[in-house]
């Protein structure tokens, strides 16, 4: 859809019949030869039948460049091949700046036009490949915006965030996975030291008002991408500073707070509207905030209270849940907990709270966890440092009592436990010693064993329900709940989990609460099935050491907050970009439409120029010039165009979204 002046060109993919009439002059005024490679600039395929809002209809699709107002494949194209042409709008490819991603002509063959192994894993399907690689030519603001077009977060990501796109490198094969999360809090920090940070445009104000529920990761990137489309977002938070775990829970020696302050600061930037120390469903309810104007809610509010493991003592002096302690560390309130501290629980939070204990003058801190090392939840590097800070974790150890003398706990009796068959969560279920008991000595005891949700925000008029393990019934694919206006992500919705997870939850809520503001389906080509590439080329890479995240050295750190991990210089975020074997095309991944095509026989990307030669001689693109036998291809004058096809929409009875948003 490419403006010229103000024309542009539309293809009215619902009343498509798949002749393939623009397909054959497509190919015609390109390649009157038949191509052994098969690339084509247009391609129409059978969707298969749909539901449309109620009605059943065979969908056809025509594969074309939309010729996008702000193209994110230009963003992602290290070589700086697809440009937009600032007089026509037209999005252009130079096949001879492409190189494929460093494809080898004739043998790179079908695997680039699938996504890298690391944009699948990554639960927000973040392009990865893309951002390392513009790194790798030294262009690290168009990295981090490419970042951003998904994730409002990537300082904090570059900390916090368990990184499985790294699980699943394809670097792997060969030696190590690229250090993925380390370039990613290069590239951001470097964006927060900049005189002027990068901020998104905003596409459009608009009028309705949306209500965020909780500012946690999770609402406040839904927050950021209505915002970015133009909405008046209000965030509500319950607690006095937004960030929800990230500010309350998380020790400034992993994420310092002034990072967070930086990101949240921009999302304000943008428009945002925070007002904290407010609880919804207590000072105010949701249908008040409907009188109010609010069209739709995001309900983010994580999982703030403690699991108890219903033992005796835990009613003790002296024992803590872990997020309370962690909390009132952050708040400045951190509580005298003496010599002997225990955390009981194996994940990031029970390591949190141990390696603050140890900071705050608990010279024998440790952990008990009932199952080993390799089923801890928490991350290899954080029990990698908890080891390096000298702290025990006795595994195989199951806590089944506290012991209290005149009210304060003093001891906590375990027994052994060993591993059988797997549980539910697929780790093996561990099962007591019989006569293994022992106790061990303790002048407190932190409660790390995972969290739930405090649903007081649903006050009566809400039709939402839960599921039986507390957390909100929605729908997988559009966050939506029984109420049609709320939707809701994040902890809230699968329960304690990770930070990106929040960040894929919130992006997913805020397109479907623009789609529903709309009127639009709001399940219609959500439905993507991940494939990763099949086998990347990995004979031309030698083995080359994995970059190593440098920290402060145990000595320097086991009586501070300072960060311990010191982040990359940028020769070394260099090195470690340069290992990425670039298993796919940077366009390719970037294309929300797949609508560039990989050439293994030249071993570049293609894709439609709208006929640039001939738009720019006065004539139609081949594929417009009175082809379409079902006429839902135009070109011409924008008004006009838009007048025709909603004409035609009424006379067919809707079904769908026709005019591309960026074009209304």
């Amino acid at each position: 859809m490419a403006a010229m002046n103000k024309h542009a060109l539309i293809i009215e993919e619902f009343a498509c019949w798949g002749c393939r009439a623009c397909e054959t002059a497509c190919k015609q005024e390109y390649n009157p030869v038949d191509r052994a490679d098969g690339i084509k600039y247009l391609s129409v395929w059978q969707d298969g039948p749909k539901l449309m809002n109620g009605k059943l209809d065979l969908l056809w699709r025509v594969k074309v460049c939309k010729h996008c107002n702000e193209p994110i494949c230009a963003k992602a194209c290290p070589e700086e091949a697809i440009t937009k042409d600032q007089e026509t709008g037209i999005v252009l490819s130079d096949n001879e700046k492409c190189n494929g991603c460093h494809a080898v002509p004739g043998i790179s063959g079908a695997e680039k036009q699938g996504p890298s192994a690391c944009k699948v894993g990554c639960p927000a399907h973040i392009n990865v490949q893309g951002y390392v690689s513009l790194a790798v030519k030294g262009k690290f603001q168009e990295a981090l915006q490419l970042i951003k077009e998904v994730s409002p977060f990537p300082s904090i990501c570059g900390r916090i965030c368990p990184h499985p796109c790294e699980s699943s490198c394809s670097r792997s094969e060969i030696d190590q996975p690229v250090a993925v999360h380390s370039i990613e809090r290069f590239l951001a920090d470097f964006d927060l030291n900049a005189g002027t940070r990068y901020r998104p445009e905003i596409r459009m104000r608009r009028e309705e008002k949306v209500a965020i529920i909780g500012s946690g990761p999770a609402g406040l990137t839904c927050a950021y991408h209505l915002a970015r489309e133009g909405y008046a977002v209000t965030v509500f938070e319950k607690a006095d500073q937004p960030g929800g775990m990230l500010t309350l829970a998380i020790p400034s020696y992993r994420l310092p707070r002034k990072v967070v302050d930086a990101e949240i600061k921009l999302i304000r930037n943008l428009g945002v509207t925070v007002k904290t120390g407010l609880e919804v469903g207590k000072d105010k309810t949701v249908a008040q905030l409907r009188e109010e104007g609010f069209k739709a809610f995001f309900i983010a509010i994580g999982t703030q209270q403690c699991i108890r493991m219903s033992i005796e003592g835990e009613d003790l002096k002296g024992v803590y849940g872990g997020l309370d302690y962690l909390r009132r560390i952050n708040l400045g309130e951190a509580p005298a907990l003496g010599e002997k501290v225990a955390v009981i629980g194996g994940g990031s939070t029970a390591i949190d709270a141990v390696r603050s204990a140890r900071r705050l003058g608990a010279k024998h801190a440790f952990m008990i966890y009932r199952r080993g090392i390799a089923e801890m939840p928490s991350r290899p590097e954080e029990i990698e440092e908890c080891r390096e800070e000298e702290i025990p974790i006795h595994t195989l150890t199951q806590p089944v009592r506290l012991i209290g003398d005149n009210g304060k706990v003093r001891a906590i009796e375990c027994i052994r436990t060993v591993l059988t068959t797997p549980d539910r969560s697929g780790r093996p279920r561990p099962e007591l010693v019989s006569g293994s008991e022992f106790t061990i000595g303790a002048d407190a005891v932190i409660m790390a064993l995972g969290q739930e949700a405090d649903w007081a925000c649903l006050t009566p008029g809400c039709a939402c329900m839960l599921t039986p393990w507390g957390t909100l019934k929605v729908d997988p694919l559009t966050l939506q709940s029984d109420d049609a206006d709320i939707f809701a992500g994040g902890d809230a919705v699968r329960g304690p989990r990770t930070v990106i997870e929040a960040i894929a939850d919130g992006r997913e809520a805020a397109i479907s609460i623009d789609r529903y503001i709309r009127g639009q389906d709001l399940r219609l080509d959500r439905e993507t099935e991940w494939k990763t590439i099949g086998t990347p080329k990995k004979d031309k890479f030698d083995p080359t050491p994995r970059t190593e995240m440098p920290r402060l050295e145990p000595g320097e750190r086991r009586e501070n907050f300072d960060e311990v991990q010191k982040g990359f210089a940028e020769e070394m975020a260099l090195q470690e970009a340069r290992r990425c074997i670039s298993c796919g095309s940077c366009c390719i991944q970037a294309c929300p439409y797949d609508a560039i095509s990989f050439d293994d026989r030249n071993g570049i990307a293609r894709k439609c120029n709208l006929c640039y030669h001939r738009v720019m001689n006065g004539l139609y693109p081949a594929c417009a010039d009175n082809v379409c036998l079902s006429h839902c291809i135009y070109f011409g004058n924008l008004g006009e165009i838009k007048k025709k096809i909603l004409e035609k929409r009424n006379r067919r009875g809707g079904w769908g979204e026709i005019v591309p948003r960026e074009l209304l």
